[in-house]
């Protein structure tokens, strides 16, 4: 049998992996979803983009899930006149997004004076660059630098100590949202989300389109960690987005945040994604460092559902070799990881629940080699799922945008399947795909999830046996 990887593995695409030898790569080195950022490139070249992963993944016959990442409020140099500036400690930096003074950098925030006040400190660049403002005039920001260094055009801004609150969606990321859907995306990610509200626009959208994607709030601001209960309920997914997050907080407080909200999209039943710098000395470097090694085990560990890479894949001289690098790591830390008992434990407020809970102890003490889920609506799938079962869970649906949301969750490897209304042919449709995808051998004990009557969405029976 092969060897499957729990963990899901994002790798983002760009200038150095967006052609088809460059995705072809990626996907056989071991990615599961590409990532499209919506802050960068034509809505027209993304869309040819998720066309050319869709193809390629039909051609591998790999389930590779593509996620859009929506800009949301996202603050952000515009051109600089020659596309960067070299800064000292000391100088001092005018900033504004109205004037047109090739000396004054431009910003692309409507109003951002507004968004300031003096004695106020401005981040550059993931925070690798720092500004303090010391003066107002009118749009006219001006600020003294504190730590320097060479910005680039477009780099990302963060306010600690935002005035006013941002729109978390403008017409733009509607638009963007709308590309995306259109074009196949199987998840959108929505950035700075504050509370279970800023799913509203995108949920609106979807209706009147009348389509149904999940969303992934990720988690940059200290309000998303007071509401994190809330944006759990309202969102489909959460993304621990530890670049402008360790900005927004204090850094020492980041891997106790990214722990607590782990844990909670578990409770909650809800795939959780780490980001960030998870191996940035490999976007230029072939190997990685101890500790960024060290990083991805943790976040693992911790029960996430996947780990993601940003500008290691996008612009990176081996992106390839970095996901190769994230596939070994993973299954290292899951040969050694331990069986969740105590999310086995957990209660049962309702009957799908408890189904779930019975697979994954049903799993373990069987030494099941595989949980099979036929879904429609991928009900049944999250059920089981949310107990972290070691036993890969094989799930066929005939939706096909059920796949994709599938392909973000931890030990799920989801297949299109054509799916009956008989419930016994459902679950000898799952039992074909195991075997046709090598998951299972004939003679292996299976424990399989079902529901009656079929295609409701109520997983409500689960049976052990060997195939």
């Amino acid at each position: 049998m092969k060897t499957f990887r729990a963990t899901k593995i994002i790798a983002t695409l760009g200038p150095a992996s967006r052609s088809e030898e460059g995705i072809t790569s990626l996907i056989d080195a071991g990615a599961n979803l590409l990532r499209l950022n919506f802050a960068h490139e034509t809505r027209e070249l993304h869309a040819k983009t998720i066309s050319l992963v869709k193809r390629i993944a039909k051609e591998r016959h790999a389930t590779i899930g593509v996620l859009a990442d929506i800009a949301g409020p996202k603050i952000r140099l515009g051109e600089l006149p020659d596309g960067e500036a070299h800064i000292l400690p000391g100088q001092f930096v005018s900033l504004s997004d109205k004037s047109a003074d090739p000396k004054i950098w431009p910003v692309r925030l409507r109003e951002f004076a507004k968004y300031v006040t003096v004695g106020d400190l401005i981040y550059l660049d993931d925070g690798t660059k720092r500004l303090r403002v010391e003066e107002i005039d009118g749009n006219i920001v001006r600020c003294r630098v504190e730590v320097g260094g060479t910005v680039v055009s477009r780099k990302g801004m963060n306010l600690p100590n935002l005035r006013h609150a941002l729109p978390v969606v403008n017409e733009k990321d509607i638009e963007d949202a709308r590309a995306a859907v259109e074009a196949g995306a199987d998840w959108l990610a929505l950035s700075f989300v504050s509370d279970a509200r800023d799913a509203e626009p995108l949920r609106h959208l979807m209706r009147e389109m009348g389509v149904e994607r999940p969303l992934l709030a990720k988690l940059e601001r200290p309000a998303a960690l007071e509401n994190l209960s809330a944006i759990l309920d309202a969102f489909d997914g959460v993304m621990v987005a530890r670049g402008d997050l360790g900005i927004e907080i204090e850094f020492e407080k980041v891997p106790a945040v990214q722990t607590e909200i782990i844990r909670a999209a578990i409770r909650a039943a809800k795939p959780v994604v780490v980001a960030t710098q998870m191996l940035e000395s490999m976007v230029h470097s072939p190997r990685p460092t101890r500790a960024e090694v060290t990083d991805i085990a943790y976040a693992i560990e911790s029960g996430a559902d996947a780990v993601m890479l940003s500008e290691e894949t996008a612009v990176g001289e081996n992106p390839a070799e970095a996901v190769r690098v994230m596939d070994k790591v993973a299954l290292a830390t899951e040969a050694l990881r331990l069986d969740s008992g105590a999310l086995l434990d957990m209660e049962h407020p309702d009957i799908e629940a408890a189904i779930g809970a019975a697979a994954a102890r049903l799993a373990k003490d069987t030494s099941a080699c595989a949980i099979l889920c036929p879904t429609t609506s991928g009900a049944a799938v999250r059920a089981v799922d949310r107990f972290r079962p070691r036993a890969p869970i094989v799930a066929v649906s005939n939706n096909a945008a059920v796949v994709g949301h599938l392909t973000l969750l931890s030990g799920v490897l989801p297949f299109y399947r054509p799916l009956t209304q008989d419930t016994d042919e459902r679950i000898r449709t799952a039992e074909q795909a195991a075997l046709e995808e090598g998951v299972v051998l004939t003679g292996d004990v299976v424990v399989e999830v079902g529901g009656y009557p079929p295609g409701k969405g109520n997983a409500n029976l689960v049976r052990v046996r060997r195939l």
